[in-house]
């Protein structure tokens, strides 16, 4: 008896763990058949901004661990890397706007003690290319969710920083066409 409830319990954490850790781009129905706007290179962008929507606003307020201009900055560089971004500006080129949507941010206590049974933190986001004259190149949504605990999963830096890049990585292969689920 003993050793099924362990067994059980060792399923019920693997299953935990592994989905712990969650993120995914949703395409808008008329970009989806859209080819990504980036895709094949020799294109790039002007800018990239960084914004929240009312709703994600009003969520600050409890959501004070989140930091703007550390995601701007974590795509900013994805961006770079990639060589998506103009070296100087250029009004004749789209620029990209991501409007956060939806966050949500665990106390470290909560994250620590809790881990995943504390929810998750998640930061959701529309990633729009405009060119010069406003209309849509690209349009997509972008989530990243993050819920394990404990000690290693729980601090802070660890979680915010997983969810930065992550929401970074899903912007970039979704405007460059690399994504797994293209």
């Amino acid at each position: 008896m003993n050793r099924s409830l362990s067994k059980g319990l060792a399923i019920a954490v693997l299953v935990a763990a592994v989905s712990g850790c969650a993120s995914g781009v949703k395409r808008a129905d008329e970009s989806a058949r859209r080819p990504a706007y980036f895709a094949g290179g020799g294109k790039l962008a002007e800018d990239v901004t960084v914004s929240l929507n009312q709703e994600a606003q009003d969520k600050l307020a409890d959501n004070l661990k989140f930091d703007q201009q550390k995601l701007l900055a974590t795509v900013r560089r994805a961006l770079e890397a990639k060589n998506l971004l103009a070296k100087a500006p250029d009004a004749t080129l789209p620029k990209i706007e991501i409007v956060v949507t939806d966050i949500r941010v665990r106390s470290t206590f909560s994250a620590v003690m809790w881990g995943f049974m504390a929810g998750n933190d998640t930061v959701s986001g529309e990633v729009i290319v405009r060119d010069p004259a406003g209309q849509d190149l690209q349009r997509f949504t972008v989530s990243a969710s993050y819920a394990l605990g404990g000690l290693a999963g729980g601090q802070e830096e660890t979680r915010m920083n997983w969810l930065y890049e992550t929401f970074a990585q899903h912007t970039v292969e979704e405007l460059t066409g690399t994504g797994s689920d293209r």
